[in-house]
C-alpha cells in the first residue's frame, strides 16, 4: 500500500499538489529506502536501499539503474538480482569534482529511456546534490528548480560546496571524453583522506586567526562550513573502514576526534572564539598523536 500512495506522490513531481518544495517533509519513507523524492518523471533520489527490502522497493518504482555517490562499496549482487545496474560514482560533502560530473553526465546520456535511482548514504545531502547536478547537465532541470529540489530533499545550506555545484554550474565541455561507467569505483585511501582533513585543519587555523572569521585572502572559507567537512570526513572514514582495517584504537581516536569536531562547530556558531580555539588545538593534539602511532 505505501509503494502505490508513493507512486502517487512521486508522479506530483518536486512540487506536491502545488507546494512550495521549501516547505515540504524531507521525502518518504519506504520499506527498505528513505527520504525518497522524485526529481523528473525518470529521476529519483533518496537513501541507500537496505536489504533486499530496499531492492524491492525500487524495483516497485519502475527503478532500472542506481547510481551511488557514497563511498561505501554498492550491493552489485542484489541490484543484478533485481534486474537493475549500479554505477558508482563517489563524491564528497565539499561538491562534485569535474570527473564525477562527466560521469554523471555520461549517465544521463547512456540511460535516458531509463528511470535512474541516485542515492548517498541518508538521501539528504550528496545523493540530491548529484541528482540535481546529472538533471541540470542533461537540461531537465532549471537552476531554479535544481535548487528547490535540493531544498526539498533536506539538503543542508552547511554544505557549501555542493550547493555551488547549482549555483556557479558549468557544463562539462562538449570536447570531453566522458568516463567509462564502473559498477564499483576506487575511493579514496585512508591516508588521502586524512590527508584531506589536514588541508581542512590549516583552513580552520586560518579562520582562527581571523577571529574565526573568513579570512581576507581567502574569503571562501567559513568556519563553521569548515569544521562540518572535517567532521563528515571523519565520520565517513570511520564508517567506511573494513573490518581488518585497522585496529580499535585507531577507530576510537576517529570518533573522540569527530567529537570535537562537533563541539568546535558549535562554539563557532555560538560565537565562543577563545573556547573554539582551545577546542581547535585539543583536535590539533588528537591529530598529532593519530600521526604518531599510524602515520609516522
Amino acid at each position: 500500500m505505501r509503494i502505490v500512495v508513493c507512486l502517487l506522490l512521486l508522479s506530483c513531481g518536486s512540487t506536491v499538489l502545488g507546494q512550495d518544495p521549501s516547505k515540504l517533509p524531507h521525502g518518504e519513507h519506504l520499506p527498505g529506502v528513505d527520504n525518497v523524492l522524485k526529481v523528473t518523471p525518470n529521476v529519483v533520489s533518496g537513501s541507500q536501499p537496505h536489504g533486499e527490502e530496499g531492492f524491492k522497493t525500487l524495483k516497485e518504482l519502475g527503478v532500472n539503474v542506481i547510481v551511488s555517490v557514497d563511498g561505501a562499496t554498492p550491493d552489485v549482487e542484489k541490484a543484478r538480482k533485481y534486474g537493475m545496474r549500479y554505477v558508482h560514482v563517489p563524491i564528497g560533502y565539499d561538491g562534485i569534482s569535474d570527473d564525477a560530473q562527466a560521469t554523471l553526465k555520461r549517465v544521463m546520456n547512456d540511460f535516458q529511456q531509463d528511470k535512474i535511482f541516485f542515492h548517498c548514504h541518508h538521501g539528504k545531502h550528496r545523493g540530491p546534490a548529484a541528482a540535481a547536478v546529472a538533471c541540470y547537465e542533461s537540461g531537465d532541470l532549471s537552476q531554479n528548480r535544481a535548487l528547490d529540489f535540493m531544498r526539498s530533499a533536506g539538503t543542508s545550506s552547511d554544505y557549501g560546496g555542493l550547493w555551488k555545484e547549482i549555483t556557479e554550474f558549468k557544463p562539462v565541455p562538449f570536447t570531453t571524453q566522458l568516463p567509462m561507467l564502473v559498477e564499483v569505483a576506487e575511493v579514496e585511501s585512508i591516508a588521502a583522506a586524512m590527508a584531506k582533513i589536514d588541508r581542512i585543519y590549516d583552513h580552520l587555523v586560518l579562520c582562527e586567526k581571523a577571529q574565526w572569521k573568513a579570512p581576507s585572502e581567502h574569503a571562501d572559507l567559513d568556519p563553521a562550513q569548515q569544521v562540518l567537512l572535517m567532521q563528515e570526513g571523519l565520520h565517513e572514514t570511520g564508517r567506511l573502514l573494513q573490518e581488518d582495517e585497522y585496529d580499535a584504537k585507531f577507530r576510537k581516536m576517529l570518533v573522540e576526534s569527530e567529537t570535537l569536531s562537533k563541539k568546535l562547530k558549535q562554539q563557532i556558531e555560538a560565537g565562543q572564539k577563545s573556547e573554539a580555539t582551545k577546542t581547535l588545538k585539543a583536535v590539533k593534539a588528537a591529530c598529532s598523536a593519530c600521526h604518531h602511532d599510524y602515520r609516522n
